[in-house]
């Protein structure tokens, strides 16, 4: 099976996903933005959902693939998810019937992000320690 990648960021002008700095378009101006480890990691998977969804490399395709992410499941950081919440209360204020339609589609995917990991289980407390070291002493 081909990737579609190449080909996609190839006829969008996008730079090397691992590079230091990404570029980001906003009109006629242009952005020089920091490359985090987080958005490295997460960059193939966002750039298959415009793929997948045919949602556009415009501010609208964005703030769409931002919905319909955070319905098929967002990317597992703060950091991600502190990137993405402004775009989607922007679509909600002025595109707000494609914004809630993204997200309902994306309700009904699965997004191709690693899942939530699951939560840590409580540290035990002293009283279990307590109870469990005087089993012991038996």
């Amino acid at each position: 099976m081909n990737d579609p990648l190449p080909g996609f960021r190839a006829k969008h002008g996008l730079a090397d996903p691992t590079a230091s700095h990404w570029h980001l378009r906003l009109g006629p101006a242009t952005l020089r933005l920091p490359n985090f480890a987080w958005r490295q990691a997460a960059i193939d998977a966002h750039d298959l959902h415009h793929v997948m969804t045919g949602y556009p490399l415009t501010m609208r395709g964005e703030i769409q693939l931002a919905a319909w992410e955070w319905g098929a499941g967002r990317y597992p950081d703060w950091r991600a998810t502190a990137f993405c919440a402004p775009l989607i209360v922007m679509g909600v204020m002025l595109m707000p019937r494609r914004t809630w339609s993204a997200f309902r589609r994306g309700r009904t995917c699965q997004s191709l992000y690693p899942p939530k990991a699951p939560p840590r289980p409580a540290p035990p407390t002293i009283k279990a320690v307590a109870v469990e070291a005087r089993a012991k002493e038996r």
